[in-house]
């Protein structure tokens, strides 16, 4: 029995590397629409797809039966954002198209598929999708000045909500904006009556932030993240490292200024060494000229007759 259990066991685990090997990946960049691939391989047709995320729970990304979209268990953040690449299914086809997406939408899409005739979904296919975060944009400005950190949207709804965030700050916001107002109760004490929104009507989506009078205190990576009107959640836009440094410690110098002092203490001690050499050198010389002078006058000894 068991020589029978050990080749079955092998066996299996073949299957489960050769289908995770075999498991399509899709990579996107935040903003862009992507298909998810899933094909069935049925003759008969197909009468409901079903497309989920196993981390959402028991809310579809999309559920499509009676030859329409069923929005009713829909995880909010998909909605008005899902659709069948072919609504007719022809040859089995029942890729999902997914718009927009966000590094929320990170994880293992599962498609599930009915035929005709049966009553059950069967799992067709998994996709992992992966949207890398956005590109990190570095800034460098010194105390006192003001900054505008950049960030725009690119979905057309309008805007329900903005928050600039900086992780190492924990639940307290830089800059909070919902229901058409700024929300100060969570603010940061450090940011309050220091920054705003570049644009108050966020026209085209634009959601920069005005940080005023800087000091090193506000060195650190800035998120912005934005809630579009009819989504769950927000979306992770832009980050951006800001750096704040005294003029004099841009050329690369430590923060506390003793890299520039160790190197001027280093010439110093050379400059100082050699100047030592040469003016013992010259002393020397001049005691060997002194030396050699005092013997010519001083005469030799009479011998005692």
């Amino acid at each position: 029995m068991v020589s029978l259990m050990i080749p079955l066991l092998c066996w299996t685990l073949c299957i489960s590397s050769v289908s995770a090997e075999d498991e399509p990946k899709v990579t996107a960049k935040p903003g862009q629409d992507v298909i998810l691939p899933c094909r069935s391989a049925e003759n008969k047709p197909v009468i409901a797809v079903e497309w989920r995320r196993p981390d959402l729970g028991s809310q579809y990304v999309l559920l499509y039966r009676d030859e329409q979209l069923d929005p009713e268990n829909q995880h909010p953040s998909y909605q008005n954002r899902v659709n069948l690449q072919d609504r007719q299914m022809k040859d089995g086809d029942v890729s999902l198209v997914l718009k927009d997406v966000a590094t929320n939408d990170t994880g293992r899409y599962e498609c599930r598929v009915q035929n005709e005739g049966s009553l059950d979904t069967k799992l067709i296919s998994t996709v992992q999708l992966e949207v890398l975060p956005p590109d990190q944009k570095n800034f460098t400005a010194e105390p006192g000045a003001t900054v505008i950190l950049p960030c725009r949207t690119s979905d057309q709804k309008p805007i329900a909500a903005v928050d600039w965030t900086r992780r190492d700050l924990g639940k307290k916001y830089i800059l909070s904006f919902r229901d058409g107002q700024f929300d100060f109760e969570d603010q940061h004490p450090s940011y309050k009556n220091r920054v705003a929104l570049h644009d108050g009507h966020m026209k085209d989506g634009d959601v920069s932030l005005v940080l005023k009078n800087l000091t090193t205190n506000d060195n650190g990576t800035y998120e912005c993240l934005v809630q579009n009107e009819g989504s769950g959640d927000r979306k992770l836009i832009s980050t951006i490292n800001l750096q704040v440094v005294s003029p004099g410690k841009k050329d690369g110098g430590s923060k506390d200024g003793s890299g520039g002092v160790t190197v001027g203490l280093i010439v110093g001690l050379i400059v100082g060494l050699i100047v030592c050499l040469v003016v013992a050198g010259i002393l020397f010389l001049m005691y060997k000229k002194q030396s050699a002078c005092f013997r010519k006058k001083t005469p030799d000894p009479v011998d005692d007759l």
